[in-house]
C-alpha cells in the first residue's frame, strides 16, 4: 500500500524547504553536455521552486514543471511570465498526470528522494511512460546517512533495481554534487528503452 501524501503545500507555507538550492544544479551542465540534443519537450516532476524550469525555457525547451503544491505553481508560472518566456506548469498528482505527447527528457532533481519508498515503483512507472522511447531521464540520486525522510536514501543497488536493465540503459555515473542539506546526489542519465 502507498503511504499518504505528504502536505507538500504547507511544507512551503513553513519555508521548510531545505532541499531548494536556490541555484543550478552543478549536474545541469554535464547532463546538458552528455545529451546531445539542445531541444524538445522537458518535463520536470516535483519542480518546486527550481530554477531549471525558466533555465530551460531559455535555452529554447518546452518545458513541463509539475508539482503537487500550488505555491511552487504560481511561482513557476510567475517566474516564466516575468522573463518572457513560455512553458507549462501544472498542479497534479504525479501518479495521475499524464503530458500530452511523450517528452525527450525528464529532469529529475529531488522528486524521487521525496517519495516513500513504497511509491518509487509508481513513480518509475510514470516516468517511463511520459517519456518516448530513446527518451533521456536525467537523474540525481539522493545518498543520506540514516533512516527516514524526506529526503529518502536512494541507494544505487536499490535504483538499478528500480530503474532496471530491461526497461532502461544506464551511463556511467556523470557527477557527484554536495547539497546544502548535508547529503550527496550521484548524477546519471538513463534511456528509456
Amino acid at each position: 500500500m502507498m503511504e499518504p501524501v505528504l502536505d507538500w503545500e504547507q511544507r512551503y507555507q513553513d519555508a521548510a524547504t531545505a532541499w531548494e538550492r536556490g541555484a543550478l544544479n552543478p549536474a545541469f551542465e554535464v547532463w546538458r553536455d552528455q545529451l546531445g540534443i539542445d531541444s524538445g519537450i522537458v518535463i520536470v516532476p516535483g519542480c518546486g521552486r527550481a530554477p531549471e524550469v525558466v533555465e530551460f525555457a531559455a535555452r529554447g525547451w518546452d518545458v513541463i514543471g509539475v508539482d503537487l503544491a500550488e505555491t511552487p505553481v504560481i511561482f513557476q508560472r510567475e517566474a516564466l511570465a516575468n522573463a518572457g518566456l513560455s512553458g507549462s506548469v501544472e498542479q497534479a498528482n504525479l501518479f495521475e498526470w499524464n503530458p500530452p505527447v511523450p517528452a525527450d527528457l525528464v529532469y529529475e532533481q529531488t522528486c524521487l528522494c521525496a517519495l516513500h519508498p513504497n511509491q518509487w515503483r509508481a513513480y518509475e512507472s510514470a516516468l517511463h511512460r511520459w517519456l518516448k522511447p530513446g527518451g533521456h531521464l536525467a537523474a540525481m540520486f539522493m545518498q543520506k546517512e540514516g533512516e527516514g525522510g524526506p529526503p529518502f536514501h536512494c541507494g544505487i543497488d536499490a535504483m538499478r533495481n528500480l530503474f532496471h536493465e530491461e526497461t532502461w540503459q544506464w551511463s556511467e555515473q556523470l557527477y557527484r554534487s554536495e547539497h546544502q542539506i548535508g547529503v550527496c546526489e550521484l548524477a546519471f542519465l538513463l534511456t528509456r528503452r
